[in-house]
């Protein structure tokens, strides 16, 4: 019985020896880049604590706060908090709370959700590359001081270590019941034709980095240099769209390829696509005209297949251009 006790006893403080220890070099490596990436004016927080004794690493950081190398993008929150068991450490959950802001340029977003929490897997070397993540969030919703909002009953994101090349990441996206409030809602509904409500938006798509995803890349930056797009799938009433495609991206964050696109109840996307100006209106006549002739040609009226070029720093529909196309 002696030896029991005396064993139980050991075992008990070796494991807490472990867990000081650990915790310590937890704590430390955190903090430390929390400092570097505040010195390089990528974040900002006001403390941080580390509690869970003694299966576990709970970290919370208070109003912590994150942005862009180029100062365009940032978000920043109440706290967020970092939960990892302590024989697991390279596994980590994350907890977002109710209320986060998101800044891009001069507009602020204001996001609001029931649940928001995250898991990921990092290899265990000292760069802590992932290796998969995932992210669900519940009831989300966005209001913009631009006046325009959105909401969803769920969102799901996943994210893996691709096994075609260095840097290839396979990442899977999905939101269901989107809605929009404000200006743009009230485009859509003037525009008529499509319902409240997208019932579900799916992305399935391998992406190419110049690097991987590792505890370096606040710091050192992340390049896209190609997608290959699987699927992307809307599906929003009696309108559908249906995509694949691949685009490479070069050293200038240029894009080249093509998605091809298939649109079922066309005449109602161009419609809410000219109330919410993604389509100019001295373009509109023409890309309706071209369209229609595109759906005959395809024998069904209601729908219409075409590519959505990238070359040479512009993009276009078909036949028909849509101006500068974006830099990644």
């Amino acid at each position: 019985m002696r030896a029991i006790l005396w064993l139980t006893t050991a075992a008990a403080v070796l494991y807490g020896g472990y867990w000081a220890v650990g915790s310590r070099a937890v704590l430390q490596g955190a903090e430390a880049a929390l400092t570097q990436m505040k010195a390089d004016g990528l974040a900002g927080y006001d403390a941080l604590t580390l509690t869970g004794f003694p299966s576990r690493f709970d970290l919370r950081l208070e109003a912590p706060a994150l942005r862009s190398p180029d100062g365009r993008i940032g978000w920043q929150a109440a706290f967020l908090q970092i939960f990892a068991l302590s024989y697991k450490p390279h596994h980590i959950i994350a907890v977002w709370p109710p209320e986060q802001t998101l800044s891009v340029g001069p507009e602020n977003v204001t996001i609001t959700t029931r649940d928001m929490r995250a898991s990921a897997v990092f290899g265990l070397d000292a760069d802590l590359p992932l290796d998969h993540a995932q992210m669900i969030v519940d009831a989300p919703q966005a209001a913009s001081d631009a006046g325009w909002g959105a909401r969803a009953g769920e969102l799901r994101l996943a994210i893996r270590q691709g096994d075609s090349a260095a840097g290839a990441q396979d990442i899977g996206a999905e939101a269901l019941d989107l809605a929009f409030d404000g200006h743009l809602a009230d485009r859509l509904a003037a525009a008529g034709g499509l319902a409240p409500a997208v019932e579900r938006m799916w992305l399935d798509a391998a992406l190419t980095f110049d690097g991987p995803i590792d505890r370096l890349t606040p710091e050192r930056g992340l390049r896209l240099t190609g997608a290959e797009v699987r699927a992307i799938e809307v599906d929003w009433g009696t309108a559908a769209l249906r995509a694949t495609g691949s685009l490479t991206v070069d050293d200038a964050g240029q894009p080249e390829g093509r998605l091809t696109f298939r649109v079922t109840d066309w005449r109602a996307v161009l419609s809410a696509a000219k109330a919410t100006g993604l389509v100019e209106p001295d373009i509109a006549a023409t890309a309706e005209k071209m369209l229609a002739q595109l759906s005959q040609l395809s024998g069904d009226a209601s729908a219409v297949e075409l590519p959505l070029i990238f070359s040479r720093g512009w993009m276009s529909l078909g036949p028909l251009p849509l101006g500068p196309a974006p830099r990644f």
